[in-house]
């Protein structure tokens, strides 16, 4: 490796782990939990009953990556052979990158990082249908939420038929993309897309719904981090409203834009509009602050420990 790329490797660390120190500190300042709130969590906090709880929670944090680990590594197979470790530091150092991008775009950056340069195009390919997949999981559950949720009756007629459509649009688009990619490859003019486009077009059919199978099995710790913490704080909740109401929040965070820096206060205001009827905002600014905590801050400052320790390969 030469001096230059060792220079600009180690001036990218370091905007990385200035940035997300940077983003971490803003958000904390956004004060979604404000000083009088953290005082009675704190206070809630202090059962055995919670701790617990909490770290039942933290577990479950484990399982989430954990299987977004084992998806990056399945979808590799037919690019580079990497172990699980490798899959888990790639993971995590995407969601350190992506945390200081909007929407975390940037998230495959730290993915395919750590793949030999030769990999890395088609590396990025496979993280792109990785995060569709996942995406895909959170549209249709909230398209589902919303078309189940009790509307009036004249918006009813409308919002049911048309998210039912919607739900199989893009379920077809996603699941057929080889046919559509095929298709678009005949374009002189994507000549030079189309090998990653043909990369993208030979996933199979039956890898595409192992990693559709994963991604919901993922999807599913949310609401059931949710419900732990809601149960923890006494709120009276049970499994189907909260799922109903997680899979709501999540799909109007994905579909709103939303910046790095301001992300802990766009969870905050969706949450308490996804979860209005609990008519508890304290319990669902302290849910959307611990769940940020758990999920997003603590794997991401371990993700900037790896890409601190990050060096390129001999090759690079």
């Amino acid at each position: 490796m030469s001096i230059a790329n060792q220079k600009l490797l180690n001036f990218l660390k370091f905007i990385v782990l200035v940035a997300s120190v940077v983003v971490i500190y803003f958000q904390f300042k956004s004060k979604v939990v404000s000083l009088s709130d953290l005082s009675l969590l704190r206070e809630k906090l202090s059962s055995v009953k919670a701790i617990l709880l909490l770290l039942l929670t933290f577990l479950l944090m484990l399982l989430n990556w954990s299987l977004e680990s084992f998806k990056w590594k399945y979808l590799l197979n037919s690019v580079e052979d990497i172990n699980f470790f490798q899959s888990f530091k790639g993971v995590l150092s995407g969601l350190a990158i992506g945390f200081i991008t909007p929407n975390r775009v940037g998230e495959f950056a730290g993915k395919i990082a750590y793949l030999k340069s030769e990999n890395r195009a088609n590396g990025a390919v496979m993280s792109f249908v990785g995060s569709s997949a996942q995406l895909l999981v959170t549209i249709q559950a909230g398209l589902i939420a919303i078309a189940v949720s009790k509307y009036g009756s004249v918006i009813d007629v409308f919002v049911t038929p048309i998210t039912l459509v919607m739900f199989v649009v893009i379920s077809l688009v996603w699941f057929k993309s080889n046919l559509f990619l095929k298709w678009i490859s005949k374009f002189t003019w994507l000549k030079k897309w189309n090998k990653h486009a043909d990369k993208l077009a030979d996933v199979s059919e039956s890898k595409m719904i192992t990693v559709y199978v994963i991604s919901l099995v993922r999807y599913m710790v949310f609401p059931l981090q949710y419900f732990i913490l809601f149960k923890m704080l006494d709120t009276t909740i049970d499994f189907s409203e909260c799922l109903s109401m997680t899979a709501t929040s999540y799909f109007l965070l994905a579909i709103v834009p939303t910046y790095a820096i301001a992300e802990i206060g766009a969870r905050g205001s969706m949450n308490l509009l996804a979860f209005s009827e609990l008519n508890a905002p304290f319990a669902v600014l302290s849910v959307t602050f611990l769940i940020w905590i758990i999920n997003l801050i603590i794997p991401a400052l371990i993700g900037s420990y790896q890409i601190a320790r990050f060096k390129l390969r001999k090759n690079d």
